[in-house]
């Protein structure tokens, strides 16, 4: 694959039929598990079995692998429709597609052999990045990793990592030669079983059904042969395709929750007449309709503009647009939601509640909004830094 740009898409598909598709997977498949996997905090492995069935495990994926070759256009169809059930399921896919890519893309024939097998749904990839002081700060990764005969030997504590406990194999960023900065930095596919391998999960408000974990390698061990030809140049590409799915995991998410306040406000009766006939009701969920239908713009748009052949460069102010606007507006139309819901909001009785908490992450993810702000500015000729 060529370094300096992303994987084109070679086939398509009808895309109405395709939302179509996700869309009834999303019900029958999300539908029956996300509220016992929210409660029990306890990713339902059989969820992603079907989805890999389902053919939306590497949709991006070349056919090698076993994957469908679509663009990340689809793949943004995909996480929305399956977001307008659940978020946090969903984003399970996102992080299976991206870490994946990172194996099919630079990885030896070995390495793909594990991106087939998770495209199949016989194994999950978890990647690892995230370390407690070194969030938004890639470049600054401290997870060391050292030659040592015929293995690599890694030393490091990650953390926030979607999945970790669940997975079975760990793509993982490391410094090899510090010296280098970000040039010095090489993933490594870690089976999470090896011995040193520990995780050890963090209790959050949001994303439950895809737990979270703190992961601590000590004296790991890991055969040569397990080292990507992928590090900090490869990873930041990588962003971008996920800064997009990202924008479709809010977008649907902010879908239902406008779709769940609209219903609730023609139907719950205040003073003789449905809430929704009051104007700061109404002018409320006119405004969450404009967040919707903007992000769902810039978020196609970008998705366009990823899977063509312009420069990544000239991509990046489209994908961070997208980005940001869906983070800020997801959290928005969501307490919006839970506004229209008023007291009954705060119960477990209304999905209100549950849907601001769930969005309360996305200002935080693969890049935050500083992080997003400043691209945008620096796109635009602006010395911010």
């Amino acid at each position: 694959m060529n370094r300096s740009h992303r994987r084109q898409p070679l086939k398509t598909v009808d895309r109405v039929q395709f939302r179509e598709m996700c869309a009834r997977f999303a019900a029958a498949e999300i539908g029956p598990r996300w509220r016992i996997a929210d409660r029990d905090k306890k990713f339902p492995r059989e969820f992603y079995v079907a989805a890999a069935r389902a053919g939306l495990i590497g949709i991006t994926a070349p056919e090698s692998v076993g994957g469908s070759e679509l663009g990340s256009y689809e793949e943004a169809i995909a996480l929305e429709e399956m977001s307008k059930v659940n978020p946090n399921l969903a984003v399970s896919i996102l992080v299976q597609n991206i870490a994946g890519s990172i194996l099919y893309d630079y990885g030896s024939p070995e390495q793909q052999d594990i991106a087939r097998e998770m495209i199949a749904g016989n194994l999950m990839v978890a990647i690892t990045i995230t370390e407690p002081e070194a969030g938004n700060d890639i470049q600054n990764v401290s997870t060391q990793a050292r030659r040592d005969g015929d293995d690599w030997v890694i030393d490091g504590l990650k953390s926030f990592i979607t999945l970790a406990g669940e997975c079975d194999v760990l793509v993982t960023l490391a410094q090899t030669d510090k010296s280098r900065g970000r040039h010095g930095m090489q993933f490594f596919a870690v089976d999470r079983n090896s011995p040193g391998v520990s995780c050890s999960q963090i209790e959050t408000y949001v994303n439950r059904p895809a737990p979270t974990y703190r992961v601590q390698f000590d004296n790991v061990r890991v055969p040569a042969r397990r080292r990507l030809d992928a590090g900090f140049k490869e990873i930041m590409t990588g962003f971008n395709r996920e800064r997009i799915m990202v924008a479709a995991r809010w977008l649907g998410h902010m879908q239902s929750a406008l779709d769940w306040a609209r219903g609730y406000a023609t139907t719950r009766h205040q003073f003789g007449r449905p809430i929704g006939a009051n104007q700061s009701i109404a002018f409320s969920l006119a405004q969450a309709h404009v967040d919707v239908e903007a992000t769902r713009h810039l978020t196609y748009h970008a998705a366009e503009r990823y899977d063509s052949e312009a420069p990544l460069k000239d991509v990046i102010l489209d994908v961070s647009t997208a980005k940001l606007l869906a983070t800020q507006a997801v959290v928005r139309v969501t307490q919006t939601a839970l506004h229209v819901a008023g007291g009954w909001g705060l119960t477990e009785e209304l999905p209100a509640m549950r849907l601001a908490l769930d969005a309360m992450v996305a200002p935080v993810t693969v890049g935050s909004w500083e992080i997003q702000l400043r691209a945008i500015a620096r796109e635009l000729g602006l010395p911010c830094d």
